[in-house]
């Protein structure tokens, strides 16, 4: 085994004006960060459609260190040639985008794995990272097996774009049009960088004004899982993957189960790391603790790219950790509370299955049901259930938006409880809800919440999981229900590993609504929950053995950013400001959940400031739920020496009970002055959602 440390053996040499051309002739721009040295090197490529090229910084730095942008030249001074393109009609590339992850920008991807592979100063060795698009993508390019494609770092991203991502459940994830639809609008109409594309800029920017076509009318023009969405997933066939694996995320982001589930399905090398962070890379996460997560990299390249034994294949495949209790608060915390703990598998193989019950009196135990009488509770929808909940990963307002004392949204809900636990009890795993249900409406959604309740009564949110009951046979072809008949629906929890602690209690929470995370269904409705006799409704908990609660620790290197302070934000070189407001309108029976972000970006020289403001109103009526409205706002405003260009996108999504409306308006200025606007007007009928 080699170990070189983690010391710089280059001086870095960046080229910010590559061009590489497609087959069709489109060039696709891109940021080439490499050993300022004679030879070949292995590469490392990345892309998304986030206009990230200029924020790419000239050296990495310890106390600051952001991988997105440090990253490149952190791994270049260790001999890597890193290459960050942007995709096709996005950013600084030419073309234009109709569609996200469409079929153009997966084979321009196997393009550029060929392209950087024959450059001089390449060795043929080209690997890739990213999270979150940056990781999705990766899955796109590797089932397309290009041949120079050696490994994969996949970090916080979904493996079925369908059900993890945009439909939930079967059900209308609201942040794709609160946040992503007018964030992604707004970026793909602005125009490209006059001092990396010079004299072409015009012209790029003309075709992408003619061309392009807002993502969100995709989203929702497919509401069922089909080709649309399997074309951009990994699932179902994992067996495509042909090449080494790396995958990461964290407990509060959104993607640490399809992250396993993508582990526990590959047959590659593969290795896998869930701390407990949200949505951003391990060095500058929150909640931490932070690790230095460039060595974990670092040895995964070195091992497949530059065939150096580092002995990363010696190291546990799996790392986790372990969460335990810590008081709810509705921004993450700095640190969360638990431990690290190194395993082999996932699911974990001592796993034991344990079945809860639903009892009566709101009671949660393993006592089986079978000698039961037959009983049912009822609830009356109430489609602003989800107040507490928080949006699932923080959304468009991370790090804020996280679920708070779970009490107020029990109040409308069916809650089952158990008794005190003698010991600490760990859930490590991929539990799962089976109910028995009806519904007086022919559309219904259940959602299930498992939480840890203290000793003071708090209920903290450890994890959920959502089912339109039309899709209880199939996401593709969606059933209406028969009134008043019972249906069996089994409900995917998200995975996690947890310690419930000696005196506390476990909660499940039944409910028709996650209004923040989940578009509620069109019709009222009277909702039954059957338990005993034929009918043992229950969730099913994967516990393990407490005596391997304090395992070894595997060995992690900490963050080398400081510890952040409560008053820091990730990212300190991003100002960044956000609103998170729940309003209940009285006299029209209405509740409006409010977001708001700014956020201010300079680029690497400080030539650039770009400024965005997000804001979205989403409001459901509590009387007549299919009449629900969202409408979203993002101005991206680019101040140069040139001048100020401003680009505004303004959407609505509106339903009412037989059809979703989605309305998009593009407005932009030149210093103050109309330069182009264009409307979409877009209606599709609902499918028993």
């Amino acid at each position: 085994m080699i170990d070189k440390g983690d010391s710089p053996d280059y001086k870095v040499k960046i080229d910010r004006g590559v061009r590489a051309s497609m087959p069709d002739g489109v060039q696709l721009a891109a940021v080439l960060v490499r050993p300022d040295a004679e030879g070949k090197f292995p590469a490392i490529m990345s892309y998304n459609p986030y206009r990230w090229l200029t924020q790419i910084k000239d050296s990495s730095s310890e106390t600051e260190y952001n991988h997105r942008w440090h990253g490149p030249s952190y791994f270049a001074e260790r001999g890597y040639a890193v290459i960050y393109f942007d995709v096709r009609g996005t950013g600084n590339s030419g073309g234009s985008s109709q569609d996200i992850y469409s079929d153009q920008e997966r084979k321009d991807a196997y393009d550029m794995v060929e392209w950087i592979a024959a450059q001089p100063w390449c060795d043929g060795n080209v690997g890739m990272w990213g999270m979150s698009y940056g990781g999705v993508v990766q899955w796109q390019v590797g089932v397309q097996n290009p041949p120079h494609l050696k490994t994969l770092v996949v970090g916080s991203s979904n493996d079925d774009v369908y059900l993890d991502w945009t439909y939930p459940g079967g059900s209308l994830r609201p942040y794709m049009f609160d946040t992503f639809s007018p964030f992604m609008t707004a970026n793909n109409f602005a125009p490209p960088d006059v001092e990396i594309v010079g004299e072409a800029w015009n012209d790029l920017w003309k075709e992408r004004l003619e061309k392009s076509v807002p993502w969100g009318i995709g989203f929702i023009s497919h509401q069922e899982h089909g080709r649309y969405w399997r074309d951009r997933s990994l699932q179902p066939d994992y067996s495509r993957i042909k090449v080494p694996v790396m995958l990461w995320s964290g407990w509060a982001d959104c993607y640490p189960t399809p992250i396993l589930r993508a582990f526990s399905n590959l047959r590659v090398p593969k290795k896998v790391i869930v701390g407990p962070w949200g949505h951003y890379w391990p060095e500058e996460a929150l909640p931490g603790p932070q690790i230095d997560g460039r060595w974990e990299l670092l040895k995964w390249f070195d091992q497949w790219l530059k065939g150096i034994n580092t002995g990363v294949l010696n190291e546990p495949t799996v790392t986790l950790f372990i969460r335990q209790y810590k008081d709810p608060a509705p921004r993450m915390c700095i640190e969360d509370a638990g431990f690290w703990r190194g395993e082999n598998e996932w699911p974990l193989a001592r796993t034991q299955y344990t079945d809860m019950y639903l009892h009566a009196e709101a009671k949660l135990c393993s006592e089986t049901l079978a000698s039961s009488p037959q009983e049912h509770d009822q609830f009356v929808y109430n489609p602003t259930v989800g107040v507490t909940a928080g949006i699932y990963w923080g959304g468009g307002i991370l790090p804020w938006g996280m679920p708070v004392d779970q009490r107020l949204d029990e109040a409308y809900s069916l809650v089952y409880t158990t008794s005190p636990l003698e010991e600490d009890l760990e859930v490590t795993g991929d539990p799962k809800a089976v109910l028995y249900v009806s519904s007086t409406a022919d559309t219904a959604y259940f959602h299930v919440k498992l939480s840890d309740v203290g000793p003071d009564g708090t209920s903290k949110w450890v994890t959920d999981g959502g089912l339109l009951a039309s899709h209880r046979n199939s996401h593709a072809e969606p059933e209406a229900l028969t009134p008043g008949e019972i249906f069996e629906l089994t409900i995917d929890l998200k995975y996690l590993a947890y310690v419930f602690a000696a005196g506390h209690r476990i909660r499940v929470d039944i409910a028709s609504a996650d209004f923040q995370n989940a578009w509620p269904t069109a019709k009222p409705a009277v909702n039954t929950i059957y338990r005993g006799g034929n009918y043992p409704s229950r969730i099913i908990l994967p516990i393990v053995p407490c005596e391997t609660l304090h395992a070894p620790s595997p060995k992690l290197k900490s963050s080398p950013r400081p510890r952040p302070t409560a008053e820091q934000i990730p990212g300190a070189d991003h100002k960044v400001t956000a609103e998170h407001k729940i309003t209940y309108d009285m006299v029209n029976q209405s509740v409006t959940a409010s977001l708001a972000r700014n956020t201010t970006v300079k680029s690497h020289d400080d030539r650039t400031v770009s400024y965005r403001r997000g804001w979205s109103s989403y409001t459901i009526s509590q009387t007549n739920p299919a009449d629900t409205v969202l409408k979203a706002n993002h101005e991206y405003t680019m101040v140069r020496p040139e001048g100020e260009i401003k680009v505004e996108a303004n959407e609505v999504l509106a339903s009412d009970d037989q059809v979703f409306h989605y309305q998009t308006h593009v407005q932009i200025a030149v210093d103050s002055k109309l330069h182009f606007q264009k409307r979409w007007n877009t209606s599709v009928l609902r499918k028993f959602n």
